[in-house]
């Protein structure tokens, strides 16, 4: 989406709030909210605030960049990634908008990862659900040039040919806007659990939403 017509929206927004835009500072951001897959649940909750700390949640790992109680976000954007960890705090390991068989390369682990492309998302925003059914399918992309497993890649294919700009990203229109002083749910329901994960077990699911990051834009009591 141009990034002119998405600063124009996010403006748009803030002033039908009754905010001023000169003391609400708009800028482009990302918020990158994360789970861990775990063996047979179908239900996943996704923390948004950096305050979303109960058992369901968790503590932030050292890749999310959540949600501060003062702020507001104006999704333009949001994409869906999974991703491989050796440990709880590894920051070097490569999104993928598939279930690349030379990463989630436990025995049936790509393939037992394709449930997670039958769940939907669902967002409830101060007590509204403003997305009730969103198919996970549409983020699913498998680039033409893929990683290929070290025994096999004769032609020296170490990545996935992804822009990760584009691929696997779905426009949010309407826009969702998440607000930092009210109750941000966001789940992700599937038809059954995954059966395998990787054997560190350290495997995760990623939302990235993209879009406008609204400062001071909320009020806390």
């Amino acid at each position: 989406m141009d990034a002119r017509l998405v600063y124009m929206t996010g403006q748009g927004i803030v002033t039908k709030a009754g905010l001023l835009l000169a003391t609400v500072y708009l800028t482009q951001s990302t918020l990158r909210l994360e789970q861990a897959l775990i063996i047979g649940r179908t239900q996943y909750t996704f923390g948004v605030l950096t305050s979303d700390l109960g058992s369901a949640n968790s503590q932030p790992t050292t890749t999310e960049v959540r949600l501060r109680q003062q702020d507001s976000f104006i999704t333009s954007n949001i994409a869906f990634r999974l991703g491989e960890p050796s440990s709880l705090s590894d920051a070097t390991y490569v999104d993928t908008s598939y279930p690349s068989p030379a990463i989630f390369n436990a025995s049936g682990e790509a393939a037992a990862l394709e449930i997670l492309y039958k769940g939907q998302l669902k967002a409830t925003i101060n007590g509204t659900v403003v997305i009730p059914t969103l198919h996970m399918g549409r983020f699913r992309f498998v680039p033409v040039t893929q990683k290929v497993a070290a025994a096999a890649n004769q032609n020296g294919i170490e990545y996935d040919a992804m822009d990760n700009s584009s691929d696997g990203v779905m426009i949010m229109e309407p826009n969702v806007v998440l607000i930092g002083s009210k109750g941000n749910i966001i789940e992700i329901n599937l038809p059954s659990g995954v059966t395998v994960i990787g054997t560190a077990g350290f495997t995760r699911m990623i939302q990235e939403y993209r879009g406008l990051l609204a400062q001071n834009s909320t009020i806390i009591t």
